[in-house]
């Protein structure tokens, strides 16, 4: 199979999670080879060398956040405890266009594990605050929604919620995790 279609890849380089360095603010670097093939006369010329792309910190979504705004408690990513506007934009325009999957099961028919969603934009609300419209014309929170399909309240409902359409439904930032391969060169 071809490299482009197994790892991460930037024009003519592509990226390997072998060699990595964390460099701080939710980046990490991968080692990645440079290809090119060239024509020449009576002859073709091939081109490996070695580079290196920023990439988006694996693990959760929330540890990205955190990490990004050099923060050390989920709970700082909360408006009600006092999460400036201005940082909650940095990090929308940080993670902005990175395809995530959530951790909780949606059942869905004939689909095979979690369908992968693109990040539009954050809530200004907490899962506790924000609300949205049933099927059935009813209005709950994102935190009574997910608690009725958890079982059980969730671990941090004043955080924020990431958007992944223009109508912003929210998806607890905590049960949030980048789309396995969809790690992305930052810069």
């Amino acid at each position: 199979m071809a490299p482009n279609l197994r790892y991460p890849f930037n024009v003519r380089s592509f990226f390997t999670d072998r060699e990595t360095r964390d460099i701080g603010g939710g980046i990490v670097l991968w080692r990645g080879y440079f290809q090119s093939v060239r024509p020449a006369i009576g002859r073709m010329l091939i081109n490996v060398d070695i580079s290196t792309g920023a990439m988006f910190m694996p693990g959760p979504l929330i540890g990205l956040a955190l990490a990004h705004l050099n923060l050390n408690r989920p709970d700082a990513l909360a408006p009600r405890r006092g999460l400036p506007d201005r940082e909650r934009v940095r990090l929308q325009r940080f993670i902005t266009g990175l395809k995530i999957t959530t951790s909780y099961v949606q059942h869905e028919p004939g689909r095979q594990g979690p369908r992968p969603h693109v990040v539009k934009k954050l809530s200004k609300e907490g899962a506790r605050d924000l609300s949205f419209e049933l099927d059935n014309g009813r209005r709950v929170t994102v935190a009574e929604y997910f608690q009725g399909v958890l079982g059980g309240p969730l671990r941090h409902p004043d955080v924020i919620c990431v958007g992944v359409c223009i109508r912003l439904h929210g998806r607890p930032l905590s049960m949030i995790d980048p789309a396995p391969r969809s790690s992305r060169p930052v810069l």
